[in-house]
């Protein structure tokens, strides 16, 4: 709500909208815009969100560390994983020591998807920050890590 009434109904005064609401309207916008970039390759949000997880760790990971990754149940995930293993973007091996677990890792198709996937949504992120300057983008970047930091929700300093 970006308005309040003081004293009388009819004199209402436009204020600014809570950080909070914010920032909640940018991560709708955000999660529309990846998912009409990622689309053609036959990607959702999360599936490539997954993909990007893998290719930064550089490493096999478990279901379960992709899911808390990605802030996704491990039931959730495992569907996000047989997506992307059905359409050979993934591979999963057993793990040398534990006989359930199945780490995953991109194939040779999924890190060019993944690259094709990355500069898609690096032109959306371009133009959601156009009006932004090289020292608002960095002020910006570190002060939503320290907002997720003191939610506890990742970033360690």
């Amino acid at each position: 709500m970006t308005q309040i009434a003081e004293g009388r109904a009819d004199s209402a005064q436009t204020v600014e909208p809570r950080i909070s609401y914010v920032v909640a309207r940018l991560e709708r916008a955000v999660r529309a815009g990846i998912n009409e970039r990622v689309r053609p390759y036959g990607l959702t949000t999360l599936q490539y969100t997954t993909l990007t997880l893998l290719g930064a760790r550089g490493q096999p990971l478990s279901n379960a560390q992709l899911a808390r990754r990605a802030y996704m149940t491990p039931q959730s995930m495992l569907a996000v994983i047989d997506a992307l293993e059905e359409k050979g973007l993934i591979r999963r091996d057993r793990h040398p020591n534990h006989r359930r677990v199945y780490p995953a890792t991109l194939t040779a198709k999924g890190r060019r998807v993944r690259a094709a996937c990355d500069a898609a949504v690096t032109e959306m992120e371009e133009e959601m920050l156009g009006e932004l300057d090289h020292q608002q983008r960095a002020s910006l970047l570190t002060s939503l890590k320290a907002c997720v930091r003191s939610l506890h929700a990742g970033f360690p300093d």
